[in-house]
Order: C-alpha cells, then structure tokens, then sequence
C-alpha cells in the first residue's frame, strides 16, 4: 500500500480499450461463421425428426384403420387409435410391434443374406425380449430395435398392402 503512494498503479482503461477492440472482431468473425452452421444443423435434425415422426404416424394409422389384423395388431393399435400422435405417445409399442415385423422378415433366407448384420441385430433383440422377465423389462429391450434400424443394410418396414387381411 505504501508503495501506490509513491508509484501509482497505471489505470488499465487503455489496455481494455486495445483488448475490446481487438476481441469485439475477432468474436464478431467466428460467430458469423459458426452460429449460422449451428442453427442450420439443430434445425436440420430437427426437421428430419418431424418428418419421421410424422410419417410413422401415417403409417400407425393406416395400418391400424385399414389393415388391423387383432391378433396382430392389437396392442399397437390400443394405443395408436386412443392418441392424437402416435409416433410420440405409442413408441415403446410400436418398437415391439416393428421387432415383430423385422423378425418375420428375417426368416426369409433371402433377406436374412441381403441384410445380414441387420438381421442379425433384429435377432439378438428378438431373442432378449423373449428372455426378459418382466414386461417392463422386455419393452425397454425391444427399445433396442431402434438402433438396429441405424444400421445400413436395414430395411424399411412391410408395406400396408402387404400387411392387409386376406379376404
């Protein structure tokens, strides 16, 4: 202290001026690059989610109005024709219900060679939903079946055509 009597410290506005006006620029230039990268790709993502959201509601709601077999169908359909969305509220289901279709679609050699670590995943999947001891346990396994449709050889779900009652 009794050395700022005799030598002042030097007031530090100057170098927070120099340091603004060097900064100010030098953030201004990264945030016009990234921010607008960001933005497009959370929104990107996002417009993707909506679009599969909404296009397995489309096909809950077909299914469960024009081609609903009730053995088959039964659960899924509990849920799809009581809910506004489905592709939110009717998920764990749902995944249940495309474990069932995948697997019955890997049975055929054919497929099963086309779509070989697909298969192989829906299998594996298949097989711990049939192990798990509890429903509640079962349902988050057959959750799995979302990160077998991730994989590249994956195939898309049967067409409702396909799935329609014989009359």
């Amino acid at each position: 202290m009794l050395a700022d009597l005799d030598n002042p410290p030097r007031s530090r506005t100057r170098d927070l001026f120099f340091g603004v006006l060097v900064g100010l620029p030098v953030v201004g230039l990264v945030a016009w690059f990234l921010l607008p990268g960001l933005a497009g790709m959370i929104q990107g993502n996002a417009s993707s989610y909506d679009e599969r959201l909404r296009a397995e509601d489309a096909y809950m709601q077909t299914l469960c109005t024009q081609a609903m077999v009730l053995p088959r169908d039964e659960e899924l359909c509990e849920c799809v024709l009581a809910i506004e969305v489905p592709s939110l509220d009717c998920r764990d289901p749902f995944l249940a219900w495309s474990l069932a279709r995948h697997h019955e679609a890997c049975a055929d050699a054919t497929a099963r060679r086309a779509s070989l670590t697909f298969c192989s995943c829906v299998d594996t999947v298949h097989e711990r939903v049939g192990k798990a001891a509890a429903p509640e346990a079962g349902r988050l396994e057959a959750q799995r079946v979302g990160k077998c449709l991730e994989l590249p050889d994956a195939f898309p779900l049967p067409q409702i055509e396909t799935l329609m009652p014989a009359s």
